[in-house]
């Protein structure tokens, strides 16, 4: 499953890249020089979205958590119950005749 999403994701950075090619050559061909060309706000979108492709590729071919095993999932012996002091007898008020 995971070779799917990567396949998906690196098609998606193919079609960017294809894009920042273009609004490169069509930027150089209105003859701005390469700092205007970093500054264009589109360029900025594209190459955001080349960054956010590039890491999301990278997350998913990272192998995933190992889970824990059996032994380390089995519950914590459990504590004995507290024991509860004893209540004090209060004497009960003497009543007024």
């Amino acid at each position: 499953m995971n070779a799917r999403k990567i396949d998906t994701r690196q098609n998606r950075l193919n079609q960017v890249q294809a894009k920042i090619a273009a609004r490169r050559k069509d930027l150089a061909a209105r003859g701005l020089d390469a700092k205007l060309i970093e500054k264009d706000s589109t360029m900025r979108h594209l190459l955001a979205e080349a960054r956010k492709v590039k890491r999301s590729i990278k997350a998913l071919q990272r192998e995933p958590a190992k889970k824990p095993s059996k032994e380390a999932a089995q519950p914590k012996a459990k504590k004995p119950p507290k024991e509860k002091k004893p209540k004090r007898e209060e004497e009960a008020p003497a009543e007024a005749e």
